[in-house]
């Protein structure tokens, strides 16, 4: 049989015992577990014997204040959430704020009803147990998100064996055949190759959010940088221009094949939401303190309830599911978090008359 749930305990600190009487018989008759003391100090030390669910807290007393009795209480992280409603004949609102200041979750002014006291008990009470539920409910779903992200680890980090082996076999296979057959087998190629570098996606997003994943500092040209990312995409994909804008070096001290990845994600991204004859831009500037590298495409564009979502790891699932935006979800979560080790920032913006600007900020 499950025991008896245990009554609310509330701490009641006042240093008129008429007032203890009162505040102590009236919260009794409701089933609550009262436990009154006069002064500050035995406030505190009834807290750290047994913390209370919640205070109802005389503001004038000798020797300690109710308002430095608060303060005290929210110190320590163990005592923080337990709500505390002032009860004091101070009706000034400058003493109200003050209350509200030393961490006061309810105000009550003397002399009191009993109804509204009994009121804004219940309310606090109802309060913090909602907030208790939603903690729990929070470190579950934490929990739920763990055991998914290390089952998918799991896979994908055995899947990456058999699939360079696959690799492999399909290159020196490759060489062995016709011309025409090489390029039926260069489908095959690509097909695994994006798997693989799916497969990399994960893995690098799972070692940055665990920090996991050393960043090679130094000095690097990013317009250079840019230069090399456009000579690599051009010759694979020639129906859709890449336009530099780059005029003058860009220099930033950053990991620079971890911000390479970022430029290819993000041009790929373009070339694929870009209209076969369309154009892309590759910009690099330097503003103020930081190096800003910016990719613009001609596609549909990114809706604005979207724009932070589709940097969330998995985020652009529910995009691509709404048809509003497509992509894996693992490139731009790649992106922000190996931009964010470096202290900078990514975003997304609209451009006229069609297409986003993916844009990312590095400290120079």
């Amino acid at each position: 049989m499950a025991p008896e749930a245990r009554p609310p305990s509330i701490l009641v600190v006042d240093d008129k015992l008429e007032n203890l009487r009162l505040l102590s018989g009236m919260l009794a008759v409701r089933g609550l577990d009262v436990r009154p003391v006069t002064t500050g100090r035995e406030a505190l030390l009834a807290v750290a014997h047994d913390p209370p669910d919640l205070v109802l807290l005389d503001v004038s007393m000798p020797g300690m204040s109710g308002f430095e009795v608060c303060a005290k209480l929210r110190d320590k992280a163990e005592w923080r959430d337990i709500p505390v409603i002032f009860l004091t004949a101070l009706s000034d609102v400058g003493d109200k704020v003050k209350g509200f200041a030393a961490g006061g979750t309810d105000y009550i002014t003397k002399p009191f009803q009993i109804e509204e006291v009994l009121a804004r008990v219940e309310n606090q009470l109802a309060l913090r147990e909602a907030r208790r539920e939603l903690a729990a409910s929070l470190e579950r779903l934490h929990g739920l998100e763990r055991l998914r992200d290390d089952l998918v680890h799991m896979v994908v980090h055995d899947m990456r064996s058999p699939l360079m082996v696959l690799i492999m076999r399909l290159e020196q296979l490759k060489s062995q055949i016709t011309a025409g057959q090489a390029r039926a087998l260069d489908g095959a190629l690509l097909s695994a190759a994006a798997v693989n570098r799916m497969a990399e996606a994960l893995l690098d997003v799972r070692r940055l959010e665990e920090g996991k994943m050393p960043l090679d500092r130094s000095p690097c040209d990013l317009s250079a940088l840019a230069a090399e990312v456009r000579t690599a995409f051009a010759p694979a994909d020639p129906g859709r221009a890449i336009l530099l804008d780059c005029p003058v070096p860009v220099v930033a001290t950053c990991d620079r094949g971890l911000v390479r990845r970022v430029m290819e994600n993000l041009v790929s991204n373009a070339i694929k939401h870009t209209p076969r004859g369309g154009r892309l831009h590759i910009g690099a500037v330097t503003r103020a303190d930081r190096a800003r590298i910016t990719v613009q495409d001609e596609g549909p564009g990114v809706p604005p309830e979207e724009r932070q979502r589709i940097f969330d790891k998995f985020g652009t699932v529910a995009a691509r599911k709404d048809q509003h935006y497509h992509s894996a979800g693992l490139g731009l979560a790649f992106c922000k978090l190996a931009v964010q080790a470096h202290g900078g920032a990514i975003g997304v913006e609209s451009v006229q008359p069609r297409g986003s600007l993916f844009w990312f900020e590095l400290p120079t």
